[in-house]
């Protein structure tokens, strides 16, 4: 017996460009926790501000821990360093993520598993022709792919100090602490939610310029890594410790998130770190143009 097979008629709908990415970029942000052990790396991740958390609880006499000296004995105003250990300071909420330990570890961790490989695994199991052949273009799957990309890491270098922040705002004895630090704080976290973008990107960016995962992981860690070493060998071989923050990509960024706050620092070249930022974005931006076309996915 033969059962005719009709198609039912449907009107046209046209979807705009980012209801159709959207999705995709929603899948790269979720993909780390459809795993027990990407849930575990992310949570080792936030063990930075976990350890924060901790210090803001006894600081604020909440947890009675350590020395009698320390319980309910929030630090004085401190200028430099010690702007670290006082909650009335921004520094104390972005330190521990613009500092090589632990800030610069675990974002790398995190990022060499979710940033670095985001496009070259679509590459080696041959998705990118089905994602441009289903009405997402090579431009707007790699902004999907940068902001889904940049969600995972922000939760981390953003969403966490700012949560730490209202934190403290809470435990606070009065309004003081709000009406201090929020402006601060405020330009802080916009200057991490900048420049994690641009990390982020160079590292997508890589990603699509690399032909497997894992080449892309030893790329990214290598650029990270080896121009953190290379400015520090050249500020210690010439004496000048402001070449730093123009050679390396973490240093660069930490000195930007630093200018826009209006946090203390010493030695660096402001212009340099910007230039340096927008060089590697650039140059990384045209070569993945170069590899994310459609001829490149059909070949």
């Amino acid at each position: 017996m033969t059962q005719r097979l009709d198609y039912r008629s449907s009107p046209f709908e046209p979807v705009p460009r980012w209801r159709r990415a959207w999705p995709l970029a929603w899948q790269e942000a979720t993909s780390l926790f459809r795993t027990k052990w990407g849930v575990a790396l992310f949570f080792v991740c936030l063990l930075p501000a976990l350890v924060r958390l901790a210090m803001l609880l006894i600081l604020f006499g909440v947890v009675n821990f350590g020395p009698l000296s320390l319980r309910n004995r929030v630090p004085s105003r401190g200028r430099g360093e010690l702007a670290a250990l006082d909650p009335a300071q921004a520094e104390f909420y972005v330190d521990h993520v613009l500092q090589v330990m632990p800030g610069m570890v675990f974002v790398l961790l995190l990022s060499s598993l979710v940033v670095a490989r985001s496009i070259a695994r679509d590459r080696t199991t041959n998705a990118l022709e089905l994602y441009w052949t289903r009405g997402i273009s090579p431009r707007a799957y790699l902004l999907a792919k940068w902001l889904g990309c940049t969600l995972v890491v922000g939760t981390v270098t953003v969403a966490a100090p700012f949560a730490l922040w209202v934190t403290a705002v809470f435990l606070a004895d009065d309004w003081s602490l709000l009406a201090d630090s929020w402006l601060p704080l405020v330009l802080s976290l916009g200057g991490l939610a900048i420049t994690t973008m641009v990390w982020v990107g160079i590292g997508v960016f890589i990603s699509a310029a690399c032909a497997t995962p894992n080449a892309a992981m030893v790329l990214w860690t290598m650029l990270l890594v080896g121009s953190k070493a290379i400015g520090v060998v050249a500020a210690i071989a010439l004496e000048e410790r402001w070449l730093r923050s123009c050679l390396s990509v973490w240093d660069a960024g930490g000195v930007v998130v630093r200018a826009i706050g209006g946090l203390s620092q010493r030695q660096v070249s402001v212009p340099g770190a910007v230039a340096a930022l927008a060089a590697w974005f650039f140059l990384l931006l045209w070569r993945a143009r170069r590899h994310l076309r459609v001829v490149e996915a059909v070949q």
